[in-house]
């Protein structure tokens, strides 16, 4: 699954690359380069997350299947017909009430708070969102599905996600009765009165037409949400609401009102979705040194990430995870700069990051001496560069 992953990943950083240069071409401003790395980071750490979501998935699905297994399907082609419907019947309503349950919208708001659509958007998920469906796929199993079919489904029905995250394909006639198409899935990310709370569908639209959720794109889409919120940092996309939630049920007397605001529907009973939740954002200029490391972050954070997709059937556990997590730390770094979202203790903390990643590094890659040796010149380069610039982009 995870070679699947890293043959992907290039694949659609290629799509998003080439929409970004049809949108400086036209000019029309559908792109940002802070926005855009910060998505990215944003799905870095969301596909480190899945290393666990989706083997609790499959085993939640197992134990579903071994414990309260209620029919037997044919294990064929008909099976697969089957999870196709029904993996889809089920994504629409775990991302309806995702939009109806303050604690599912807490997971679910990372991908709607953007102010941009385009490709890019496709990778901005938070890892909660998996955590949370859960719950929803176990319902399957007991119907005779078998959990790798379903995961396999998933996954694959999943990729559909992606291509619809574009503001340039136009209605596409009478495929727009059927399938979530790019026109479809941009009214799903309207925050025009109109275009709230429709078209929840995954790959079918004809949930949304079924129970009264479809809305045809008929003006233009203003996108993101109606919230005060302003997005700059990755980790504050993903647990901003939650820290909403947290504030609000701690200052809520009676445990049947704590659960209310848990579970009611976003906005009601608590303080409006971002309201002084807001974290600082410096304003500093980055010199163009500074901006040429966050590149350099965010050039081999990818690339190493994808490289470790590849290689971790290879690698012991440990160096899987240590490589993750400097690669992870390298993306979202890029984007808290491109983004100007750090702290005057963002030297100190940087510094510290690769000290402890390069000192760490040197005893837990000492068996690995060819593969140690890169990693470690690559922290070496990071910090020789890091220290040449900091005082300037932090002064």
């Amino acid at each position: 699954m995870l070679n699947y992953i890293a043959l992907l990943i290039p694949l659609f950083l290629g799509l998003t690359a080439l929409e970004w240069w049809y949108s400086r071409k036209r000019n029309d401003n559908k792109y940002s380069m802070p926005n855009t790395v910060l998505n990215m980071a944003v799905g870095a750490i969301d596909q480190f997350g899945a290393l666990l979501y989706l083997l609790l998935l499959y085993l939640a699905m197992v134990f579903s299947k071994a414990h309260f297994q209620w029919l037997t399907l044919p294990n064929d082609w008909r099976q697969w017909i089957l999870a196709f419907l029904t993996v889809d019947f089920v994504s629409y309503w775990y991302h309806r009430y995702s939009h109806q349950i303050n604690l599912m919208w807490a997971g679910h708001v990372t991908h709607h708070s953007s102010n941009y659509f385009n490709l890019s958007n496709g990778f901005r998920t938070s890892p909660f969102q998996g955590l949370f469906r859960i719950p929803f796929w176990m319902i399957m199993p007991v119907f005779g599905f078998d959990p790798l079919v379903l995961v396999i489904t998933f996954k694959v029905t999943g990729l559909h996600d992606f291509f619809v995250h574009t503001p340039y394909i136009p209605k596409l006639g009478w495929l727009e009765w059927f399938i979530v198409t790019p026109s479809n899935h941009r009214v799903h990310h309207g925050k025009n009165e109109i275009y709230i709370d429709k078209n929840y569908g995954s790959v079918l639209i004809l949930w949304d037409r079924m129970f009264g959720t479809y809305q045809e794109e008929t003006e233009p889409v203003e996108y993101g949400i109606t919230a005060k919120y302003d997005d700059h940092s990755p980790i504050h996309a993903i647990t901003f609401h939650f820290k909403v939630l947290f504030m609000q049920v701690c200052k809520t007397q009676g445990m049947l009102n704590k659960w209310r605001i848990l579970l009611m529907s976003p906005g009601r009973g608590v303080v409006y979705l971002g309201e002084g939740m807001a974290e600082k954002k410096h304003k500093l200029v980055l010199v163009n040194g500074a901006i040429r490391y966050a590149f350099w972050l965010l050039a081999t954070g990818v690339i190493g990430f994808i490289g470790i997709l590849f290689t971790h059937t290879i690698l012991p556990t440990f160096t899987v995870g240590y490589c993750f997590f400097l690669a992870v730390g390298n993306i979202v770094q890029s984007a808290l700069l491109l983004n100007q979202s750090v702290s005057k203790e963002f030297g100190f903390w940087e510094s510290l990051r690769l000290a402890g990643f390069g000192l760490f590094g040197y005893f837990l890659l000492d068996s690995l001496p060819i593969f140690g040796f890169i990693i470690l010149g690559l922290i070496l380069v990071s910090s020789i560069w890091f220290v040449s610039v900091r005082v300037r982009f932090l002064g």
